[in-house]
């Protein structure tokens, strides 16, 4: 939200994951700022204005701010396109860009207005597959995505709220017609990413076990798992991807 309604000479500095392509929207703007690792100590020492948090992460340092009398604002994830917005209008009143806020509101709800199919046209069902087989649900930025894209989250008929785990027998069985995948996972290694490249995920549904019946998508988390209103161009794509 901070890269797209401040001027950049109003930033001090950012999240180090801000500078990763694969998790940032706009770590192309966060190469030539100073990067922090949420410490108090690197904070300090910048003597901000405002300090910006999550409001699950950093909760030692941010409590220590306040303390220092340091202003921080923290912010919950967004759920929805609504709290999201909700989000983006009280950090823009707060820097004094409540107008261009407004302008990129709009344009994102033009955007979202032309993407979205109709209700009774048979929307593809698609999983959002991620290390360990995590899902997000219905209560999720991502399940936005999907719906203004006009594809049915699959994770939505599980039962699953915010996110949860589908084991790879339950998602067999469902035979969704896409599966989107984060794209490789080179700078964390770890043993959850193994359920991502196992070869069931190549062969899932209709015409047996020997050839590939359904599309695989990668689709990095940075096109959906925070909020701003490049959501609209995320869907777009993700529209795009899925009619080829």
């Amino acid at each position: 939200m901070l890269f797209e309604l401040a001027d950049p000479a109003q930033i001090t500095s950012v999240t180090s994951l801000s500078k990763d392509e694969k998790y940032s929207h706009y770590s192309e703007l966060a190469q030539h700022i100073q990067i922090n690792r949420g410490l108090a100590e690197e904070i300090i020492i910048l003597e901000p204005d405002l300090v910006l948090a999550g409001s699950y992460t950093a909760t030692g340092t941010t409590a220590l701010l306040r303390q220092l009398g340091y202003r921080v604002m923290t912010f919950q994830p967004a759920l929805d396109i609504d709290e999201f917005r909700n989000s983006f209008l009280r950090l823009a009143t707060v820097i004094g860009a409540i107008d261009k806020a407004n302008q990129l509101l709009t344009q994102m709800d033009k955007d979202i207005a032309e993407i979205m199919k109709p209700e009774t046209t048979l929307w593809p069902r698609a999983i959002i597959y991620q290390p360990n087989g995590f899902s997000p649900g219905f209560q999720s930025l991502a399940n936005e995505m999907l719906n203004i894209a006009g594809i049915t989250n699959l994770a939505v008929e599980f039962n699953i709220e915010g996110g949860g785990f589908v084991p790879l027998e339950q998602l067999v069985v469902a035979k969704p017609d896409v599966i989107i995948l984060p794209g490789r996972i080179e700078r964390f290694p770890a043993l959850s990413n193994i359920v991502l490249t196992h070869p069931v995920l190549s062969f899932i549904h209709g015409r047996g076990m020997t050839e590939p019946s359904m599309l695989r998508i990668e689709l990095p988390e940075k096109y959906w798992s925070c909020g701003g209103t490049f959501i609209a161009a995320a869907a777009a794509r993700l529209a795009m991807l899925v009619s080829e």
